[in-house]
């Protein structure tokens, strides 16, 4: 998608910013923290339009209505969003109202419930069960948490359970369980994520700016969801990049279709967290108003790219069922 967004728009021109790199539906998850857009393996330097093209496009195919694209009142939203908490990055981000009213279950309320259901990450790590006494194991958590200043977390917790689980970019992450070891204690469990980082070639319109790709999520996650993650850290083990965090015991995502009030207030509360974050990403942190101006001038075009590359996208769909289908058909000649 960024290869064809290049296609239609010079990038060359176009303000450079932190960006989140890949902003869809999917990736706004509300925790007791509050809610944010979250996940930053693509997060890098790049033109801001990015985000914008990559939202637009996630939104639209999340629409109850299967035609057409995003309405221009959507836009709107969006787009009023995105202004306000640029040029003012010190209001909060809007919150997402579908998300509010919802609250955890009995077991998402401490990560001992979380770990008692055997949901998710749990069960996921206990299907992927390794040995917690191994060298690998116990270095790599060691490494995570001198990144943190945090070694002396091991006097008082000790490692229940690991797995080694695949992860949708066929990174490895390695599922940490740790335990009081005191049996009488008040404190929670913890569990940690500790998980390979995805890796993109530099090139002249992206690029990371740190050294190592777990600073640069630490980074972005400071960016655009500041406070929303939990014991952020990274290390270098085997040659090998890695970053983790710990994983909350309450996360909730959107996982329907929406209707246009759903949509103009996804693109209300992402706009709001896009502006802001792109604002305090400025590789030009001096010349604020370039975003601004490019915005204003070059809007129309970047929201009639996302719609041919949704439309593409919804092609490519289309052609991959219908290849299904005809296999499906032929294993039964």
């Amino acid at each position: 998608m960024q290869g064809k967004v290049a296609r239609f728009v010079d990038l060359l021109k176009v303000p450079v910013t932190f960006i989140h790199g890949n902003p869809h539906i999917d990736n706004y998850v509300k925790t007791f923290r509050g809610s944010a857009m979250l996940d930053f393996d693509r997060s890098r330097m790049g033109p801001y339009c990015w985000d914008i093209i990559r939202f637009l496009s996630s939104l639209s195919l999340r629409r109850q209505d299967p035609d057409g694209f995003l309405d221009r009142k959507v836009i709107e939203y969006f787009l009023d969003a995105y202004i306000v908490h640029f040029l003012n990055p010190e209001i909060p981000s809007k919150q997402l109202k579908m998300l509010k009213s919802v609250e955890p279950e009995k077991w998402q309320m401490t990560t001992k419930d979380y770990l008692r259901s055997n949901k998710r990450w749990a069960k996921k790590m206990r299907e992927n069960a390794i040995p917690v006494k191994s060298d690998t194991v116990t270095l790599l958590l060691k490494k995570f948490l001198e990144s943190r200043n945090e070694l002396s977390l091991l006097n008082d917790y000790q490692i229940s359970e690991v797995g080694l689980t695949p992860g949708s970019l066929g990174k490895k992450h390695f599922i940490y369980s740790l335990n009081p070891k005191n049996p009488d204690s008040h404190m929670d469990s913890i569990i940690l994520d500790i998980k390979e980082v995805y890796e993109e070639k530099n090139n002249k319109f992206f690029f990371n700016p740190s050294h190592h790709h777990g600073e640069r999520m630490i980074l972005a996650s400071k960016v655009f969801a500041d406070g929303m993650e939990e014991k952020l850290g990274f290390c270098t083990h085997q040659n090998k990049q890695y970053w983790g965090r710990q994983i909350p015991s309450f996360a909730v995502k959107v996982k329907k279709f929406l209707d246009k009030e759903e949509q103009c207030d996804f693109a209300y509360s992402v706009g709001s967290e896009l502006g802001k974050g792109h604002r305090k990403g400025l590789r030009d942190a001096k010349n604020p108003e370039l975003i601004e101006k490019d915005l204003l001038l070059n809007f129309d075009k970047y929201y009639k790219v996302s719609k041919l590359l949704t439309y593409e996208l919804n092609l490519a769909f289309e052609a991959t069922i219908r290849k299904i289908k005809l296999y499906e058909a032929y294993r039964g000649w």
